[in-house]
């Protein structure tokens, strides 16, 4: 089941013990909830956390993160909602917190493949006498030659023109 703005902006409230289950609430409780929820995930996609966020507008939009986010997001809106609110933050809703930020970290990083420069040497007894790898250093990626036609950059095969 999806979870709307107004569920999660709820949960991380009743976390802070703003309000209990059975309550309401309030109007302004949900503004401050939302603006700071959609504060919270625009940083955590500026720092690398791509989650898959659109903004919320209103409290019955859906929130368009994992279901596996929802937990760490609830935890970490509940901290920052504490001090509006002027509650403090019990040590469990820290550790929830904590746990659920590595739960954000695991879903939302990319790891992109690193590339080894070609000036980096092989090492020594890594290169060999017969006929495969004479090579002392990594390759270098192909340095083609740019040439600039009617405006724009093309690749040449190779420096002779053909």
């Amino acid at each position: 089941m999806a979870t709307t703005a107004s569920g999660l902006v709820t949960k991380s409230l009743q976390k802070i013990l703003v309000s209990a289950a059975e309550q309401g609430i309030e109007s302004t409780e949900m503004n401050i909830g939302i603006s700071e929820l959609n504060d919270m995930m625009f940083e955590f996609d500026a720092t690398g956390i791509s989650l898959g966020y659109t903004e919320i507008l209103t409290p019955t939009d859906i929130v368009t993160i994992p279901v596996g986010a929802i937990g760490g997001a609830v935890s970490q809106l509940a901290v920052r909602l504490s001090a509006y609110f002027n509650m403090p933050v019990s040590q469990g809703l820290a550790e929830s917190a904590r746990t659920g930020l590595q739960a954000l970290y695991k879903l939302g990083l990319t790891i992109k493949p690193s590339s080894r420069p070609c000036t980096l040497p092989i090492g020594s007894g890594n290169e060999t006498t017969g006929t495969y790898n004479h090579d002392k250093f990594y390759p270098c990626p192909d340095s083609a030659i740019l040439t600039e036609d009617t405006g724009n950059i093309l690749l040449e095969t190779n420096a002779n023109g053909e």
